[in-house]
């Protein structure tokens, strides 16, 4: 029997985020006991529906999506894996400073992000003062520590010209935003650019860098893919040309006082249906009227709709039916995350002190960038600090039990530099590839991918919907994630 529509529009979407984005304190469209909320909920029940829209994953991008489609007078239920909300916005709020294991800090020009923090009243820290009052931060390249006015005129220095001034993690975002052809961030998914599909590392060659600079700049430490021959440059093209978007706007970069995680733990708070924790996900069913849900537990859920923000690197592991076709089934099945793991470190005295360097660190060593966090009342004192290798780095850690991966990272750092040796606790540590519901952290296009399904990762399947960072078109990070949830949310309405 085909369920009765209920009382939502596209228009009426529309209004209530234009409303949200106009007067961000004021309520939501439909309050919560309102009678839009409790009329939504009658048709669902009487038509053997168990919510008018299932969302999968409790993240960003999820809870966006829910508490939209609840804004506008859906039943929603979500699903998440974990025993936690956040996905992979992730503090750790046992530790000095509350530490961000994803989702570290937000732009100020992050509109959506914005409109969620001061619909909650959580308050804001601006890091960049903190950041501004300590910017120095240490090379060591083969365990030799090289100052920056050394480095232009040091032997192992394989860059050109004026590149020679310029520190390794410097020349590669310095080369893409000096080279970056795209008018708006969205111009990346446009088929006029799929010439720029390429290898970072030919694109590097191409702007006239040696195979051992390219190598440098942009495989050492790389944020994207495991090093410069498996990303797409159109990818880091794009998070460039957002970036500046932002900093035209405003350069502060923010977060919660207290830690991010305190935003998607508003966010689950404020919703009126049920969120159920630890239901893991195995199978997704539609047919013309209806989606059912099937979790590890023997668990069935069914509904009208549902939008899944799973990555890719889970949902591909999943039974769908009917399956993906085409570009998208290659996107599920190939789309690359980003090997990220994150060692923390509480200093038990201030080694950097003794040997005169900054306690941050750029190596080209298995410990990766080490960062100094300052999270504490005080903006000089470091609480904790945090070593990020990325890519094969992360991935030869991952191989190593938790405590002896721990203690290589200390070990490696005690070696660059000997005043750390009995300084340093390792407290935790986070994979996000060995993450069962990550398996990895963000998307990362390689050659070619862009151009074969870039337009298509987002495209509905019948009642199936997608939400999630992977499937953003126009924005970057914890704003790309809620911009995903609230296209989501959109196209779930529209077919209400």
């Amino acid at each position: 029997m085909t369920a009765p529509r209920l009382p939502v529009t596209r228009r009426r979407f529309i209004a209530s985020a234009a409303a949200l984005a106009a007067a961000p304190h004021a309520q939501p469209l439909l309050a919560a006991g309102a009678a839009g909320a409790a009329g939504a909920a009658a048709p669902a029940a009487r038509s053997g529906f168990d919510a008018d829209v299932i969302v999968l994953g409790a993240g960003l991008s999820g809870l966006q999506a829910a508490l939209l489609l609840e804004e506008n007078g859906a039943r929603v239920r979500v699903l998440e894996a974990r025993d936690r909300t956040g996905g992979r916005v992730h503090t750790l709020f046992d530790l000095p400073g509350h530490p961000e294991v994803g989702g570290n800090s937000f732009g100020a020009a992050y509109g959506r992000v914005l409109d969620r923090v001061r619909q909650f009243g959580l308050p804001l820290l601006d890091y960049s003062p903190r950041r501004a009052a300590h910017p120095q931060l240490e090379f060591n390249l083969g365990g030799e520590f090289i100052r920056r006015d050394r480095w232009a005129s040091h032997p192992r220095n394989p860059f050109q010209g004026a590149l020679r001034e310029r520190m390794p993690w410097e020349v590669a975002g310095g080369l893409i935003a000096a080279n970056n052809p795209l008018a708006a961030p969205e111009d990346w998914l446009s088929p006029a650019n799929a010439r720029l599909d390429i290898p970072a590392f030919q694109y590097a060659r191409q702007l006239g860098l040696t195979e051992l600079a390219a190598e440098l700049a942009f495989s050492a430490n790389p944020y994207f893919g495991t090093s410069a021959h498996d990303v797409s440059v159109l990818m880091q093209l794009f998070n460039d040309s957002f970036v500046k978007q932002q900093i035209a706007i405003s350069g502060s970069m923010l977060s919660v006082l207290g830690g991010n995680g305190k935003l998607t733990a508003a966010m689950a708070g404020a919703l009126r249906g049920d969120l159920q924790l630890r239901r893991e996900v195995v199978a997704i069913s539609a047919d013309a009227d209806s989606v059912t849900v099937s979790c590890d537990d023997g668990s069935r859920y069914r509904a009208r709709h549902c939008v899944c923000s799973l990555p890719f690197s889970v949902l591909r592991h999943l039974r769908i039916d009917p399956p993906l076709q085409g570009a998208q089934s290659l996107a599920l099945q190939t789309l690359p995350y980003m090997l990220n793991t994150l060692v923390f470190m509480v200093p038990r005295r201030r080694f950097w002190e003794e040997d005169g360097l900054a306690p941050a660190m750029w190596t080209d060593a298995r410990c990766g960038t080490v960062m100094a966090q300052r999270f504490g009342a005080d903006p000089d004192e470091v609480t904790g600090l945090v070593a990020n290798p990325r890519g094969w780095a992360a991935e030869y850690l991952d191989r190593l039990p938790r405590e002896e991966a721990m203690r290589r990272v200390v070990g490696e750092i005690e070696r660059l530099r000997p005043a750390a040796k009995g300084a340093l606790e390792a407290v935790a540590m986070h994979s996000w590839a060995n993450d069962r519901h990550a398996r990895g952290d963000w998307a990362v296009f390689a050659p070619g991918q862009v151009s074969a399904f870039g337009q298509h990762v987002s495209t509905a399947n019948g009642r199936l919907h997608f939400c999630g960072e992977h499937t953003a078109r126009a924005n970057r990070g914890m704003e790309g994630a809620l911009e995903s949830g609230e296209r989501a949310a959109l196209e779930v309405l529209g077919s209400l």
